[in-house]
């Protein structure tokens, strides 16, 4: 058994990555609170009337795929910092970045199948395996790559959309858009056991369909994008906090303008479903890539300055323990709303939600604060490590 090196920690990452974790939650709440299709189809479980269509639409311009975007990006930059600490020490990079790429692989199926579906580890092991046999190639390489994998799904979506008649996208999407929602409030409501079938319906669905068809071109782009801003040392800001400010303000209204675009298409279109899951998603996807640039640049800047060190550090610690984190509120919200818990599945409004994610947050805050006061990682984190080691 080898020592595990000294890693060489970027403060800005630590703080990325508690940003990004509580962000996530945004739009991971009406996962955990409502049918599958409510995600997509806001019309569905809560719905847009009155103050939920106003939560809906904040969530829909400021967090829906932000935050899951920003996460790969830094999965991507991580990967890069693990393997230049690896090599430092002589240790051989493949054997070591494979071994926890299996480790969060195996992570990720029980996370999927046993606490929650929604899990992001599965695809994240997956492309990090591919991402990683691409990672010296050049960076004018690496930008078209990412380029093309990024834009396999909304090619292919648009082509779906304008070659199909409009009977044909009925017959494909009515049903998915407007699925029956009784079995699945039946099966949250019910026993741990009684979730179980749904549970890995729903896991095996985002680990196979979902990720053939989006999932692991945008996951990898993400991936190679974060390469990137490794190589420019971006995290570092050796720039000056300005610089980095001002490409975030750029993106930031690049992504709102197209966010909000899609928003107001899908409402004059009454939310149709065809044309939201082929056409109207790609509004979001496109608008997630930029507003993800932009969060990571403002924190970058931020991350420069004096000012709110206090909360830069309580975000930080959140940060260094954000795989336990991840599935420490998976548990917790579960809990909240399936049977075998508080059962408040299909119950809560919109507002009630953003209740459950401030209380999550306030959780997430404690435990972070009070793990690292005491140890150097988050209890996951460490097995994690013990294991790549080993």
């Amino acid at each position: 058994m080898k020592a595990a090196p000294i890693t060489n920690r970027i403060d800005s990452l630590d703080l990325i990555r508690g940003v990004a974790i509580l962000g996530i939650l945004i739009m991971n709440i009406t996962s955990f609170s409502q049918i599958g299709m409510a995600y997509l189809n806001p019309k569905l479980g809560a719905g847009i009337d009155g103050i939920n269509g106003w939560i809906y639409s904040f969530a829909f311009l400021f967090a829906d795929m932000r935050f899951m975007s920003m996460f790969s990006i830094l999965f991507g930059a991580g990967m890069m910092l693990f393997v230049q600490n690896i090599e430092q020490k002589e240790l051989k990079p493949f054997k070591y970045h494979y071994k926890r790429m299996f480790l969060l692989l195996g992570f990720g199926l029980i996370h999927a199948h046993l606490i929650w579906m929604g899990d992001i580890l599965v695809p994240y092991a997956i492309c990090g395996c591919l991402v990683f046999l691409i990672r010296n190639w050049s960076s004018k390489a690496l930008v078209t790559v990412a380029s093309v994998l990024f834009m396999i799904p909304v090619v292919m979506n648009l082509l779906i959309y304008c070659t199909l008649s409009p009977r044909e996208l009925g017959e494909i999407y009515g049903g998915i858009w407007n699925a029956e929602s009784s079995n699945e409030i039946q099966a949250y409501q019910s026993s741990y056991l009684g979730q179980m079938e749904a549970r890995s319906q729903g896991a095996y669905y985002l680990e196979t369909s979902q990720f053939l068809s989006e999932g692991l071109w945008r996951y990898s782009a993400m991936m190679i994008t974060g390469i990137l801003l490794f190589r420019l040392e971006w995290f570092k800001a050796i720039k000056g906090g300005a610089y980095y400010l001002r490409f975030g303000l750029v993106f930031l209204i690049t992504g709102l303008v197209i966010s909000a675009s899609g928003l107001y298409l899908s409402y004059e279109r009454l939310w149709e479903g065809a044309w939201c899951m082929t056409v109207g998603h790609q509004f979001t996807y496109i608008a997630s890539f930029f507003m993800a640039l932009s969060y990571i640049s403002i924190l970058v800047f931020w991350s420069t300055v004096s000012r709110g060190r206090r909360l830069q550090d309580l975000l930080k610690k959140v940060g260094r323990m954000a795989f336990t984190n991840y599935i420490f509120s998976s548990v917790v919200c579960t809990f909240i709303f399936y049977g075998h818990g508080l059962g408040y599945f299909a119950q809560f409004n919109r507002l009630e939600q953003w209740g459950v994610v401030v209380f999550v947050w306030l959780l997430i805050l404690l435990l972070s604060n009070w793990v690292m006061k005491r140890y150097k990682q988050g209890p996951l984190e460490f097995i994690w490590r013990k294991g790549t080691y080993f």
